[in-house]
């Protein structure tokens, strides 16, 4: 988003002159060039949207993230949506959420209607699990990098224990750990029990 005055001088937030025909593109480059689904887009489209192009700040990509992580939905779908409202309202949407699908729909049509017949080759198997090592990957640095960002206190530290213990010691279902580290999260990071504190924001910096 960008900010402008109005006549009194108070800042108002818009709709950023982002083209729907770039939206586009960006998304379709990066549902086409990812592997493993929605998490491991975040980290392309951190780069693309963040990094490269500059089109939004760190802590409004991480916080339209942090909500499509928790409502239903394919993640790579919501977070296209939500990214591509924030960047260009309505138009936004529909680009960013074309660009995304797009791809998956054109290669998924491709195999089923070519490819296969192909899939028991043993070259085929290899290179199937291969991509699957590489997901694991692209899983691992998403992960790593908005660790980076994300854990910068204790406070922040104790939620991200507390949903893996939940999810990997206790098996609980994922939704419960979802439910109890939102509820842990606000309760620890409420701006009452967090202000004053050096990192508070700087994790976005």
């Amino acid at each position: 988003m960008i900010y402008e005055k109005n006549n009194s001088g108070h800042l108002l937030e818009t709709v950023s002159k982002v083209s729907a025909r770039s939206l586009f593109w960006t998304f379709f480059r990066i549902g086409l060039l990812t592997l493993g689904g929605g998490f491991a887009m975040m980290s392309v489209m951190r780069h693309e949207l963040v990094i490269r192009k500059k089109w939004m700040k760190e802590k409004d990509f991480i916080s339209t993230m942090a909500l499509t992580a928790v409502v239903p939905g394919p993640i790579a779908v919501n977070l296209a949506f939500l990214l591509g409202k924030r960047l260009k309202g309505r138009s936004g949407c529909a680009a960013a959420v074309l660009g995304t699908v797009l791809p998956s729909f054109c290669v998924i049509l491709l195999i089923a209607m070519a490819l296969i017949r192909f899939f028991d080759h043993p070259k085929a198997v290899a290179f199937f699990k291969g991509c699957t090592v590489a997901i694991v990957g692209q899983l691992a640095f998403t992960g790593l990098i908005f660790s980076k960002k994300l854990l910068r206190g204790w406070r922040q530290c104790v939620i991200c224990a507390t949903g893996l213990i939940t999810v990997g010691a206790l098996r609980l279902h994922p939704i419960c750990s979802v439910i109890l580290t939102s509820v842990l999260g606000y309760w620890l990071l409420s701006p009452v029990r967090t202000s004053g504190e050096e990192g508070s924001d700087a994790a976005y910096d």
